[in-house]
Parts: C-alpha cells; structure tokens; sequence
C-alpha cells in the first residue's frame, strides 16, 4: 500500500496535465496565453511521464528486493532449520545406540546409523554454508540496491520539481530506464525474433 501510494499521485500528474491540454484545445483557446499554457501543460505532462517511469523502476527494483531477494534467503534459512533438526535427530540416534551394548544384532543398526548420521551431517553443513553466503549477499546487495534506488529516486523527484527535463531524461539514462512511448504496445516476443 504504501508502495502504490507515490505511484498513483505521481501517474495523476500526467492525466492531469493531458486533461488540461485536451480542454484548452477542445475549447478553441488559441490565443497566445493559452497557446503558451497548453505548451507548458505538454512539458508538465511529459516530464510526468517521465519521473512515473523513474517511479515505476524505483518501486519495481525495490519490490525485488523485497520479494524475491528476501524471500529466497528465507526459504533457505528454513532449509537449513530442517536441516539441522534432521541432522540432531539422526546424531541423538547414533549417540543412543553407541551407549548399548555391542553385538550381531546392534552392529549393522550402528553403522546404518552411522552412515545416516553422515549423510545428514553433509546436507546440514552444506546448508549452513549456503545460508552463511546467501546472507552476506544479501547484506550486499540490499546496500547497492537501496543506496542506487535512492539516488535515483532522489535525483528524478529533484529534477522534476526543478523543472529540469534535460537532468530528469539524464537521470533515467544513467539507470538504463527506457520508458513506454504512450500509446505504443511493446511488440511481442515473436515479433521481436
């Protein structure tokens, strides 16, 4: 919710401005003054467009993080949970069974046992190693994501409200951010073949 938020007020500035631009027109002002604000509302609307581009990014690079990123060392912490459950049960077990007595029936139950407890030790010690790197990837990357998502939240809004079009356009190119031409659907992936 809160992501959507910035998202919906910044993609009314757009529709505002078009609308504005469509009734000036609509109307038959086309005296100089109206010429000139319906001039200005196209700019308005175009750098709109262009800071809910940066916006859209901005949110869509975050809710990776978020949702993919975050979600993903979850799950292989809670394999590694698993893991280690499995791996104390199977060290309980061979523990028990080295403490009885030592005989024909016990000595084949002490060795599956043994090989069990192995097995499971090998799945748990590599599951910690996979957590260990997963989380120091994540620390990481959640730095770099969040420090170059800022900046470039923080540089498109500056602009925008500068009124600086030529600096919002540089910021969208600096983070590789290609927006939709209004009115134009992406071709599809046959048609880009």
């Amino acid at each position: 919710m809160a992501q959507e938020s910035p998202k919906n007020s910044a993609a009314e500035i757009p529709v505002t401005s078009n609308g504005e631009v469509d009734d000036s027109h609509e109307h038959g002002f086309n005296r100089e003054e109206f010429g000139y604000n319906a001039n200005t509302q196209k700019l308005l609307a175009k750098n709109g467009e262009t800071l809910l581009g940066a916006i859209n990014f901005f949110i869509a690079s975050v809710n990776t993080l978020v949702n993919k990123t975050i979600e993903d060392t979850l799950m292989t912490v809670k394999q590694y949970e698993s893991a280690r459950i499995e791996y104390d049960a199977y060290r309980t077990d061979l523990e028990e069974l080295n403490l009885g007595p030592r005989d024909a029936n016990t000595l084949p139950k002490i060795e599956q046992s043994q090989h069990l407890f192995q097995a499971h030790k090998e799945k748990y010690d590599k599951m910690r190693n996979d957590v260990s790197i997963k989380l120091k990837f994540l620390e990481e990357n959640k730095v770099k994501v969040l420090h170059n998502q800022l900046v470039l939240f923080h540089n498109a809004i500056a602009a925008y409200f500068a009124g600086n079009q030529k600096q919002l356009e540089q910021t969208l190119k600096q983070f590789h951010i290609k927006l939709k031409t209004p009115g134009v659907d992406a071709p599809s992936w046959l048609e880009e073949q």
